[in-house]
This record gives C-alpha cells, structure tokens and sequence, in this order.
C-alpha cells in the first residue's frame, strides 16, 4: 500500500516555446501511516508532484500507481483516485468557490455520491477537527480570515476522508501559533486515522518537528529520502542544493565545534530545551 512513481517524467507546455521539464525519469515511493515530508529548491518538482498524486497532472510518460493500481489506466480509476488522495492547494482561496464554508466542505462528500446523514457528520467532524465554529460554517468562505480559510480548504478535504492527504505549504502566511496549532491538528488527525500525510514544505523546522520520513528532492530526482536523522545529518549537502537544517540544529553543530556535547542530534527547539537541562542538572549535581 503506498504511492509509487516508476520512471515518470512531467513536461509543462510540451511542443510549444514554453517547454519545461519539471520531472525526468522520476521513481519514489511513499509508504502508507506515515507523515512524510518534501522538500527541495523551488523548481524541484515539489507541487507537480503532489498534482500527479492526485491524478490533476497525467504523467508525460511513466506511471504512477495507487495502492498498486495506474490511476491514469482509465477515467473511473482517476476519479476514485480524487477521492482516495486529497490534495490542499498553497492558495486555498482558489479551492474555496460555495456561497458558505460549510456548502464548501460538503461539496466533496457530496460528489462522492454519499446520504445527507453522512455528508452531515463529515463536514461536522471535519469542522470541529479543524477549529471552525457554526458561526464560520455559515459565512461566505471569502468573508473570514486567512487562517480561517486554510482550515477551511483543510476540512473540505479531511471530509472526504482520503486514505492519502497531502498539503502544499499548507502553513505558509500563517503567524506561528497559527502555524503551530494548523500541522499539530495534522499531526492528530495523522496518528487517529492512520492517514498517510504528504506535507510539502521550505520550513526545516516544521519538517523536523512534524515529519516521520522527508524526502529531499535535487535537480536529477530524488536526492535523498529517509528519516529526520538522515535527512539533516549532512548540513553542507543540504546547503549546496540551497537548503538547509532547522536553525537548532545549526546552533547545535556550532555548539559542538566549540566543545559541548550533546545527548543526541537536535532537530526541534522542544529536544534542544531537555537536553540543556539535563546538561543544568548534571553541573546542579556536581
């Protein structure tokens, strides 16, 4: 059960002056239950890649499969497939277009072809997992806030309830406790449903703090692809490809050139902050 991509390339305005290839000869898979991270310079790849889950994008050549089937194999295969991988666009003022939010987050339940009972109880389980009151259900989605918004393109698509969620930066503009209490809802809805979550994203420190598994994403395909230890164990890699590690970690390599030792590799500002009391508790102790 994963997402696997075999030798697929993705070439934007084919035979016309504007020709790009975004993705050339691409093989990846990404196993189900897991919160996995993409990351990679802009151009990389990243959001083609999230499109061609889904099914929007049909690959130039190569194929990828869903839980083992070619979703582009036929026209009932992709459409099953919009429902099995839910995509949150960067924007979600594009993916918002009903006159109230609460019309938006049916409306995916609704083309699944589900009863009004059904459709009912997703948008409000949905809702309530992502913080939206009555009040919001029932205003235009283009009269609330920006956070309010992105909860909302979130929720019309956890209301599907796909077995493969991914999000294009979905915390970008956010303000940090926005951002904060947006990826630890996903994280929740992550370990509750056992939902496999893609999170494309240029936040190291998100990547470390949310992720199980990232993928690094170079000019020639996968460049690396296992866990947080793995991914940020090399700094200078990261940094010619014009990435980096979370600012923590930095501290902690230059920590670590001047002679402190710490228990274990720094990823988040949460790990940093238990071991330097233990360091305190250590000097207390002596």
């Amino acid at each position: 059960m994963s997402i696997r991509f075999e030798n697929v390339t993705y070439v934007y305005g084919e035979n016309t002056p504007f020709e790009h290839k975004a993705l050339d000869g691409l093989s990846l898979e990404i196993n189900e239950g897991e919160i996995t991270g993409l990351i990679g310079q802009t151009g990389s790849g990243k959001s083609t890649i999230a499109q061609l889950c889904n099914g929007l994008y049909k690959p130039t050549s190569g194929t990828v499969y869903v839980d083992g089937t070619d979703i582009n194999a036929d026209k009932k295969k992709k459409k099953e497939n919009f429902f099995r991988v839910g995509l949150v666009f960067q924007y979600p003022e594009y993916q918002l277009f009903e006159d109230t939010v609460e019309h938006d987050i049916a409306y995916g339940p609704k083309n699944m072809g589900l009863d009004d009972n059904e459709i009912a109880r997703r948008v409000s389980d949905a809702a309530h997992f992502v913080g939206l009151d009555a009040e919001s259900l029932s205003k235009s989605p283009f009269d609330i806030s920006g956070g309010q918004r992105r909860r909302a393109a979130i929720a019309g698509i956890i209301a599907m309830e796909p077995k493969y969620l991914i999000l294009d930066e979905p915390a970008a503009g956010l303000d940090p406790m926005g951002r904060d209490d947006i990826l630890t809802k996903l994280k929740k809805y992550q370990r509750e449903k056992g939902t496999s979550v893609i999170i494309i994203s240029h936040s190291m420190e998100d990547m470390a703090k949310y992720c199980d598994r990232i993928i690094v994403l170079g000019k020639n395909g996968v460049y690396k692809y296992g866990t947080k230890a793995e991914i940020f164990a090399n700094p200078v890699a990261l940094r010619d490809m014009g990435l980096s590690v979370p600012q923590i970690t930095k501290m902690m390599y230059r920590a670590e050139s001047l002679g402190v030792r710490f228990h274990r590799p720094l990823y988040t500002v949460d790990a940093a902050f238990e071991d330097i009391m233990k360091m305190l508790d250590g000097e207390d102790a002596k």
